[in-house]
C-alpha cells in the first residue's frame, strides 16, 4: 500500500508540473525600463512566450536600488509563474539597503544567468600610468593622493575598486559623478586617475585613443585587447573575475522540474541569432550558466561583499 501510494503522489506532480506554464509568466524587472537588465529580460521574454505558448509579460518594479522588485518576487508563489530578471545587484543591494530584508542565497532560487558584460580599469592616454603596476606603485608611494572615479555608492564599479584597493593594501581618493558616463568622461580628460568601467561604454574611446586600458575583468583576455592583462593577473590573485552579469531567479521553494524546464528553454533561445543581438546591442555577451553553477556564483558573490558592512 505504502509504495501504491508513493507511486501515486510522484504521479500527480509529474502531471501537475507536465503542465507548466498554464497561465501567463511575469518576469519582475527591479530597474528601469531600457536598462541593461530590462533589455535582456524582455528578449528572454519574449523567446520564452513564443517557446512555452504563454504570455509572458515584463513589469518594472524600481526602488530602493532593486530591492523592492526583488521583495516582490520572494514574496510571490513559487510556481514558476513569477520570475526576477536582475544583476549583480542582487547580491550588493542587502549589505546597503536596510529595507532589503531578504536573503537573495536563501529566498530566492537561481534559474539561470543569461549574459555578462566585462569590465576594463583604465585611465587617461596622456597618463603617467603606463601599466597596472604603475598605478600601484603611485598609490603605494603616495597613499590618498590617487584619484579614481565612481558613479555612485552602490555601483559595482566603485565596490570592486574598493575590494581590489583593500586587497592590495593601497589607498586612493574617491572622486564621485553623477554617472558612469560623466565617471568615464573624467577619466578621459585626466580630471580622475582612472576608472573600472564596463567594456562597451569605453570601447569607443579606446579606439580613439582618449583612454588606455590597463586591466580587464574577465576570467581571460579579451581578445580584442590581449595585451592586456586581467585583474586576477596583475594582482596575483588566481580565478579572480569581476563582470557584470544578468540572470533569471524565481522564488525559494519553486518545483526541481518547473526549474530545469525553464533553465533548458533559455539555453535553447540563447542560440536564437536574434535573441543574441538583442542582448549583445547593450554591451552583453551571452553567457548561459544552469542554475546550479549560478547558483554557486550568487553565493560566493553575496559572500564577497560582506566586506561592506564591516567598513561602515
Amino acid at each position: 500500500m505504502r509504495t501504491i501510494l508513493v507511486a501515486a503522489v510522484a504521479l500527480l506532480a509529474t502531471n501537475v508540473w507536465a503542465a507548466y506554464p498554464d497561465k501567463p509568466i511575469k518576469i519582475i524587472v527591479p530597474f528601469a525600463a531600457g536598462s541593461g537588465t530590462d533589455v535582456v529580460a524582455r528578449a528572454t521574454g519574449d523567446a520564452l512566450s513564443k517557446r512555452m505558448g504563454v504570455a509572458v509579460t515584463v513589469q518594472n518594479i524600481v526602488g530602493a536600488d532593486g530591492a523592492a522588485g526583488t521583495a516582490a518576487v520572494v514574496k510571490a508563489a513559487p510556481d514558476g509563474h513569477t520570475l526576477l530578471a536582475t544583476s549583480n545587484a542582487l547580491t550588493i543591494t542587502p549589505h546597503l539597503v536596510k529595507t532589503a530584508t531578504y536573503d537573495p542565497v536563501k529566498d530566492l532560487v537561481p534559474v539561470a544567468r543569461i549574459a555578462v558584460i566585462p569590465m576594463v580599469l583604465v585611465t587617461s592616454e596622456k597618463s603617467r600610468f603606463k601599466s597596472f603596476d604603475d598605478l600601484v606603485s603611485a598609490m603605494r608611494q603616495a597613499p590618498g593622493k590617487v584619484r579614481y572615479a565612481t558613479s555612485g555608492r552602490g555601483a559595482l564599479n566603485n565596490l570592486e575598486v574598493a575590494l581590489m584597493n583593500h586587497h592590495l593594501k593601497v589607498q586612493a581618493q574617491q572622486q564621485p559623478h553623477k554617472s558612469a558616463r560623466d565617471a568615464l568622461a573624467a577619466t578621459a580628460a585626466g580630471e580622475a586617475d582612472f576608472f573600472l568601467s564596463n567594456l562597451p561604454m569605453a570601447l569607443a574611446q579606446l579606439n580613439k585613443g582618449s583612454l588606455r586600458a590597463l586591466a580587464v575583468t574577465s576570467s581571460a583576455r579579451i581578445e580584442r585587447m590581449p595585451a592586456v592583462p586581467t585583474l586576477a593577473e596583475a594582482t596575483q590573485r588566481p580565478g579572480y573575475e569581476a563582470i557584470v552579469w544578468f540572470g533569471m531567479l524565481a522564488p525559494a521553494g519553486t518545483s526541481s522540474q518547473v526549474l530545469t524546464r525553464l533553465e533548458n528553454e533559455i539555453e535553447r533561445e540563447l542560440e536564437v541569432p536574434a535573441v543574441r543581438a538583442r542582448i549583445e546591442a547593450v554591451g552583453g555577451q551571452v553567457a548561459f550558466l544552469r542554475s546550479a553553477p549560478f547558483g554557486g556564483r550568487i553565493k560566493l558573490d553575496y559572500g564577497k561583499w560582506g566586506f561592506i558592512k564591516a567598513q561602515q
